[in-house]
């Protein structure tokens, strides 16, 4: 694996770092962030599950091979060699050095997967299909405050939040009078 070499000062800031997790490893890569005092989100979701006594809800991974590891460069190489066969981060497909998700939209993210309400759904690897149509804020409602792009799914209108070259999510319908358009 080759890292671009960055300036010291760049290279001990802690940054958000998306990272493909293999073999069902999450767990063990969740423990290797722990130990190495690396913090780490593993985007999760409520959803209902039919059990014997009834409906149940259950926590599981919005997506099972995608965690956020926020570390400097270092750290992130280090945890990487320990798990070599199980972890590789998403690159920047111009500088093609590991991706870094901005701390804003990783903080957005983080706060819209913490709804328990969103009925946030993956829809796979960003693609710019995705980035189709005008770019809104919501205005009203849970999802106030959030930005992104607007997409008919299922015949519903639904927004569109993208972690860029990882990955694109949506959230249940949004009505119309709840949208303002972002310049």
């Amino acid at each position: 694996m080759c890292f671009l070499l960055m300036p010291e000062k760049t290279a001990n800031k802690l940054n958000w770092y998306p990272v493909r997790v293999f073999y069902g490893r999450a767990d063990a890569i969740k423990e290797a962030a722990d130990e190495s005092g690396i913090e780490y989100f593993y985007p999760m979701r409520l959803v209902e599950k039919f059990a014997p006594g009834g409906l149940k809800y259950v926590e599981e991974p919005l997506v099972k091979s995608l965690i956020f590891l926020r570390a400097n460069l270092q750290e992130l190489k280090d945890i990487k060699a320990r798990n070599n066969t199980s972890l590789i981060p998403y690159y920047d497909r111009v500088t093609h050095s590991p991706l870094i998700v901005p701390e804003k939209q990783m903080e957005s993210f983080m706060k819209l997967c913490k709804l328990n309400d969103s009925g946030l759904v993956y829809l796979g690897d960003d693609s710019p299909k995705y980035h189709q149509g005008d770019k809104v804020r919501v205005t009203d409602g849970i999802f106030k405050g959030f930005e992104g792009h607007i997409k008919r799914i299922r015949h519903d209108r639904k927004l569109i939040v993208t972690i860029e070259g990882v990955a694109a999510f949506a959230t249940r319908f949004i009505p119309p009078s709840m949208l303002e358009k972002v310049e």
